[in-house]
């Protein structure tokens, strides 16, 4: 056994040697090319997470600018959403009928303030004189103008100071509605002056 071995072992040594360093060179191969696989794979990951993060969503979004529209509200303070009122016609439940209780009210006692005061005229009279009435957002009321015929002005030359002292006698008003807040109005009453 000792012959055989010996004779075989040089042989067989050196194909022993061969078979070996081929399996190490496999093995250094397989190493060398997990290494190089686990590097690979790293980098890809790398690679595909820099692209992820460079991709979000907002990345590809398309911006649109949308131009801003600013609405200038015009509000017509010529029609009002609730007319001046009379605290007296406030339980009325139409706003006509309100609006038409609050003009009355307001002619009476303007005619009220008149008659207080005896007015003598050379001619006679039968005239229409249009009183401008200024209605604020508290409900205080002023004179805004008077206009009248020149004969009227010359029959009666105290008929302004009469007819704005009437009016600065009035009851506060409760004061005209526009969107849900109050406003100053104005409106024009026509008073008939005949004797």
């Amino acid at each position: 056994m000792l012959i055989f071995f010996a004779l075989t072992n040089s042989k067989t040594i050196h194909f022993f040697n061969t078979i070996f360093k081929i399996i190490i060179g496999i093995k250094e191969n397989v190493v060398l090319f997990s290494h190089q696989l686990k590097q690979m794979l790293q980098r890809t990951i790398i690679v595909l997470f820099c692209v992820f993060l460079l991709t979000s969503c907002e990345f590809f979004k398309k911006k649109e600018f949308t131009p801003t529209v600013v609405i200038d509200t015009i509000v017509d303070y010529n029609s009002v959403d609730v007319f001046p009122l009379f605290p007296s016609c406030d339980s009325i439940p139409s706003q006509e009928k309100q609006k038409i209780c609050s003009q009355i009210k307001l002619s009476e006692h303007i005619y009220a303030s008149l008659s207080d005061y005896e007015i003598v005229t050379s001619d006679i009279i039968n005239d229409t004189i249009l009183v401008k009435i200024n209605i604020d957002k508290t409900g205080k009321t002023s004179l805004s103008d008077l206009q009248s015929s020149r004969f009227i002005k010359d029959q009666i030359p105290k008929l302004d100071s009469l007819i704005a002292s009437g009016i600065s006698n009035l009851p506060l008003l409760k004061p005209a509605i526009k969107r849900g807040m109050p406003v100053t109005t104005e409106f024009t009453l026509p008073i008939v002056v005949k004797n």
